[in-house]
């Protein structure tokens, strides 16, 4: 009996250290503040990802670009991830919102029966994916695809979904020039965004209001700009946390818009040299 009771404390301490009180993965390459709670999706290209969250959904206080898989290397980068998911670590607020509603923006952000992908990439890391920590978000995560399946279930066939849900494997930060792609390079973003397709499949998918309530700056969907959070407190609701603009709807990268100005220039410049030897002649 003396030395279980002399163990005890050791037993006490290694319980406490594996406890997963905040769904954060201990091994994750990112550390969220003490207070905060985490959320790990896979919802195609992460860029978008992260613009939906950080600009869209309640309480969200970061997006973190980055790589997940069971099955992937260690230190995996964009050009060498196999097995990895491209995903965005959700760090959120739990006082200002809940795991349950994000999960809901998480189904809201995604193609649910694209088998190859999602939109216009294609491929293993682009599939879409749910994670969770524990038993708990398992189930909260279960309870809201099966609401979602009641709710369209004269359109959807459950069997044709192909949004998996998955224990949530160690994260991995992105390379630093894939982190708020969408402030950083709004031009180039907004054609990516355009071109790719996500916005109008979104609709398809979910329906064009359905789609604005949750991709609104002004909370019109919801009830007196409200949510839950964790503790099930009525709060007001906070999106945008770093003050974005407005996503812009880019015509063309900003290559193109480089090659096309230099082209105007060296006409302009043609042309003038005609015309002034012209008039000299």
């Amino acid at each position: 009996m003396k030395t279980i009771h002399s163990l005890a404390p050791i037993f006490l301490l290694l319980l406490l250290l594996s406890s997963n009180t905040n769904g954060n993965n201990n091994n994750d390459d990112y550390t969220i503040a003490p207070n905060n709670k985490s959320l790990l999706v896979a919802l195609g290209c992460f860029w978008c990802a992260e613009q939906a969250f950080e600009q869209y959904a309640p309480g969200v206080i970061e997006a973190v670009s980055g790589y997940a898989g069971s099955n992937g290397n260690s230190n995996p980068t964009y050009h060498n991830h196999p097995g990895h998911y491209e995903v965005i670590l959700i760090e959120y607020d739990p006082t200002k919102t809940s795991f349950e509603l994000l999960v809901e923006y998480a189904f809201r952000n995604l193609d649910p029966f694209d088998t190859r992908g999602q939109f216009c990439d294609k491929g293993s890391s682009y599939l879409p994916a749910i994670f969770y920590a524990n038993e708990e978000e398992r189930l909260v995560v279960e309870n809201v695809r099966g609401e979602l399946l009641a709710t369209y279930r004269s359109s959807w066939d459950a069997t044709t979904m192909a949004v998996p849900i998955v224990e949530r494997p160690t994260f991995w930060k992105a390379e630093e020039y894939h982190q708020n792609y969408y402030i950083k390079n709004p031009g180039n973003y907004g054609y990516y965004k355009q071109a790719c397709g996500r916005t109008d499949r979104l609709k398809d998918v979910w329906g064009e209001e359905e789609y604005y309530c949750y991709h609104d700056l002004e909370l019109g969907c919801l009830t007196n700009g409200t949510v839950f959070n964790e503790e099930g407190v009525e709060v007001d609701a906070e999106v945008n946390v770093k003050n974005a603009p407005a996503e812009v709807v880019g015509l063309m990268p900003q290559w193109a818009i480089w090659v096309v100005s230099l082209v105007a220039v060296v006409l302009v410049c043609g042309l003038g040299f005609s015309c002034s030897r012209k008039v000299k002649s």
